[in-house]
């Protein structure tokens, strides 16, 4: 009976992926494209019309050899809400959308978090998310936490510039709110899977390269995210780029993120120069107007980028690297002095790409995570 069971629910999951990922196909598709019989194609479709998590939305073209017409399928977005939420060291975002990931709703505010305010403001959100989910057959279906820090298990293990790892934040979640499922990933590993899964070209081997207040890298190695022993790869912002240099929280010196982050760009340049600055925009509009600090800054900047994108790469030798960072929003030739950059030292062709998804990459990574989980645990839900 449990094999039969664990049969069935097999091939429903493979059926609300594949329809999740190729929408607008047939009952005849299906079965040709995950090698089920049609009569077991046909009864899960029936019972997952049925429960309204697929709709038929009309007839396709008829065979060569005439026929009825086949009936289109696709998952209900109706059907429920996914939640992906980004919790910075100094900021939160998060992204609500259907199950067809079409957007609901975004935002976006500064705020510093910490272990003692990481709990009401998520309640915040989903609470003020309420009225749009709840007229949603099955409601929020889940919601996915990106952590700037290692993370295993579902736990937070490692966090380096902030105490949430002092925590247990999905079991502490959890009692507040035990009916919404609670899932904790890396931001830089949503980011890679974000970028993967809505990618219109195909993404075998990818590490997308996130620039915060950390650096931390999400790997995708034969279509798959590669996060290593107990979640330790992608910690690239540990690498040591400078022998013996500035200390780093992890207890190394000369780490790559104590040079290439964002907070240590403007450190940098406040230490060279009379005006004090707080954010990258001002270092980029400066950098723009020819300050000559801002211009030394950024250019000693690409040049580091450039060794540790080459050390990656040589790592990895990954077909598509992506940077997220927020300097490429106000210089728009980056990425491009980058690459020239790595190809002037290090005599290699590599392609340096931006973010594609509007820097919410690891807002849909996160929504992806709840939708697929979703489909592995709902035959159990009915």
């Amino acid at each position: 009976m449990d094999n039969k069971f664990n049969i069935r629910k097999f091939n429903i999951v493979e059926i609300l992926n594949l329809l999740f990922k190729k929408p607008n196909i047939s009952r005849i598709d299906i079965s040709k494209l995950i090698n089920l019989n049609k009569a077991s194609v046909s009864e899960i479709v029936s019972l997952l019309v049925e429960k309204n998590l697929v709709s038929e939305i009309g007839t396709g073209s008829s065979s060569s050899s005439g026929g009825r017409k086949p009936i289109l399928l696709k998952i209900n977005e109706k059907a429920g809400c996914s939640l992906g939420i980004d919790l910075g060291i100094d900021y939160v975002s998060f992204l609500l959308t259907d199950l067809n990931r079409n957007v609901l709703f975004y935002d976006y505010y500064e705020e510093i978090i910490n272990k003692n305010n990481v709990i009401e403001i998520i309640v915040k959100v989903i609470t003020s998310l309420e009225n749009v989910f709840k007229e949603y057959e099955y409601g929020l279906i889940g919601a996915t936490l990106a952590v700037h820090g290692r993370v295993f298990d579902n736990k937070i293990k490692f966090t380096p510039y902030y105490d949430l790892d002092e925590i247990d934040l999905v079991e502490d979640l959890s009692l507040l709110m035990p009916n919404i499922n609670f899932y904790i990933e890396n931001e830089s590993n949503l980011a890679a899977v974000g970028e993967f899964e809505n990618s219109i070209d195909p993404l075998d081997n990818a590490v997308v390269i996130n620039v915060h207040s950390g650096i931390g890298a999400g790997i995708i190695i034969n279509s798959k995210l590669y996060t290593g022993f107990e979640g330790h790869a992608g910690e690239i912002g540990h690498i040591v780029l400078v022998p013996n240099g500035k200390e780093c929280p992890c207890g190394n010196k000369g780490c790559f993120e104590q040079y290439c982050s964002l907070p240590a760009l403007l450190e940098d340049f406040n230490s060279k120069s009379y005006l004090k600055i707080r954010t990258i925009k001002e270092l980029c509009d400066l950098y723009n107007s020819n300050d000559k600090i801002a211009v030394d800054t950024i250019t000693k900047n690409i040049e580091l980028m450039s060794i540790g994108i080459s050390n990656i790469f040589n790592l990895f030798a990954a077909d598509n690297i992506f940077i997220h960072s927020e300097i490429t929003h106000y210089i728009p030739d980056y990425l491009t002095l980058i690459n020239n950059k790595i190809n002037t030292i290090f005599s290699k062709a590599i392609t340096i790409l931006p973010n594609k998804l509007d820097n919410k990459s690891n807002l849909f990574g996160g929504v992806n995570r709840c939708i697929y989980n979703f489909f592995e645990e709902f035959l159990d839900i009915i």
